[in-house]
C-alpha cells in the first residue's frame, strides 16, 4: 500500500522527534557517551576549585621533601616568600637562579593568576602559588572583583594572598577604597588562615592604621615586605628597630621580611639611610641584628623580586646570605632561612625531631 504525502511527512516528524529524544538521553548520560562541553561550562570549570585539602597536603609533602633533601646534603635552604613573575611568563629562569644560590622554595605571584598556577604545576616541590597581584590599585575597586578572585584562587590551592601595594598618603575616595578593600582581605585571611603579602612604605599615614587593623583582626596575618627599607627616612625620624620591636610585642599576627637590597654606597655628603638594615659603613646594623634575634618569630626571608629584578636575583640572594644570614647565630639563621616561612605557609612548626628535620 502506497503512503500518502501527508503520511510521509508525519513519519519524518516522528523520526526527527525520536532522534532528538535520543540525543537528549545521551547528553543526560543514559547512552553512556559524554556530551560536548560548551564555552559556559568550560568557564565554570576554570573558576571551580581545582585542589582539595588532600591535594594541598600532598603539595606540602613535596615541599617538605625538598627542604629535607637540601638539609641532608649539608645546605642551609632558603624559602623565599615573595617573588613576582611576569604575566604569562615561565618560571624556568627563576628556578635556575634559585638553584645557583640555594633557594629551595619560592612563593610566587603574578598579575595573571594562571601564571602562578602553571609555575607550581610545572615545578612541584619548588614553587608555592599565591593569589594574583593586580597592578597598582586595581585590587581596591568598588566592584570587589579582586576579593572574589582571591577567594576563588585560595579555594583552588593558593597558599596566601599575593602582593597588595597600599599607599594611604593623602585623603579622598582612593584612600577610603583601599582601606575598605584591605579590611575585606584581612577578613579573608582570617577565614582561610593564610597570610597576606603587604607592600607598604613605612609612614605616619599607614603604620598606625595598620596596627589598628591587626588588633581588630587577630586571626589574620600580614607579611610586610618594606619593614627595613624607608625611601624617605627624614619624613619619619622616629621609625626604626625600636618601633618595630614594640609592634611585634603588641601584634603577634605581624610578620616582616628583610629587604635584600644592597646598601647604598656612602657618598661625600652624609645622607639618611634608606636601607635601615645596614649601618653607614655597609655592615649589618648591630641594633637591627639584636632586635631580629630577640623577635625572630616575626621575621622571614623574601626577595620581593619583581619581573625586572629576576636578572639580579642570584647576586642579591648571595649578598643576603653573606651580609645577613652569615651574621646571625645558627639557630636564628635556620629560623630566618626556612623554619619561620614554613610556619607562615603551612600553619605548622617545622618538625626538627625527624631524622632530616634540620
Amino acid at each position: 500500500m502506497r503512503k500518502t504525502r501527508t503520511g510521509l511527512k508525519r513519519e519524518r516528524r516522528s523520526s526527527a522527534y525520536f532522534l532528538a529524544l535520543a540525543a537528549l538521553l545521551i547528553a543526560a548520560g543514559c547512552g553512556g557517551a559524554k556530551a560536548p562541553v560548551g564555552k559556559t561550562e568550560k568557564k565554570i570549570a576554570r573558576k571551580a576549585p581545582a585542589h582539595k585539602q588532600t591535594d594541598r597536603a600532598k603539595r606540602a609533602g613535596r615541599y617538605r621533601k625538598t627542604l629535607e633533601a637540601r638539609i641532608a646534603s649539608g645546605q642551609l635552604p632558603i624559602v623565599d616568600l615573595e617573588v613576582m613573575l611576569p604575566a604569562k611568563g615561565d618560571a624556568g629562569a627563576l628556578i635556575r637562579a634559585m638553584d645557583s644560590v640555594g633557594v629551595a622554595i619560592a612563593a610566587v605571584t603574578s598579575s595573571d593568576a594562571e601564571t602562578s598556577r602553571r609555575a607550581a604545576a610545572r615545578h612541584p616541590g619548588r614553587i608555592v602559588p599565591l593569589t594574583a597581584s593586580p597592578k597598582g590599585r586595581a585590587w581596591a575597586t568598588r566592584s570587589a572583583a579582586h576579593l572574589k578572585s582571591a577567594r576563588r584562587e585560595l579555594g583552588a590551592g593558593a597558599y596566601g594572598i599575593g602582593r597588595i601595594r597600599m599607599n594611604l598618603g593623602g585623603k579622598g575616595p582612593a584612600v577610603q577604597r583601599q582601606k575598605a578593600a584591605f579590611e575585606a582581605l584581612l577578613r579573608l585571611s582570617a577565614e582561610k588562615k593564610v597570610h597576606l603579602w603587604l607592600d607598604m612604605a613605612p609612614g605616619d599615614h599607614g603604620l598606625g592604621w595598620l596596627e589598628r587593623q591587626l588588633r581588630a583582626h587577630p586571626a589574620a596575618s600580614i607579611l610586610w615586605s618594606r619593614a627595613g627599607h624607608h625611601a624617605a627616612p627624614e619624613k619619619l625620624p622616629g621609625y626604626g628597630h625600636g618601633l618595630l620591636r614594640a609592634l611585634t610585642l603588641r601584634r603577634p599576627n605581624l610578620f616582616m621580611t628583610l629587604t635584600q637590597r644592597p646598601p647604598v654606597p656612602r657618598g661625600p655628603v652624609p645622607a639618611p639611610r634608606t636601607n635601615l638594615l645596614f649601618d653607614r659603613g655597609g655592615g649589618f646594623s648591630p641594633e637591627w641584628r639584636e632586635m631580629i634575634e630577640a623577635r625572630i618569630a616575626h621575621f622571614a626571608t623574601a626577595s620581593a623580586a619583581g619581573p625586572r629584578d629576576l636578572a639580579g636575583y642570584a647576586g642579591r640572594t648571595r649578598a643576603y646570605r653573606r651580609r645577613i644570614l652569615g651574621a646571625l647565630t645558627p639557630p636564628v639563621r635556620r629560623r630566618l632561612a626556612y623554619r619561620n616561612a614554613w610556619r607562615i605557609l603551612t600553619g605548622e612548626a617545622w618538625d626538627v625531631a625527624s631524622p632530616r628535620g634540620g
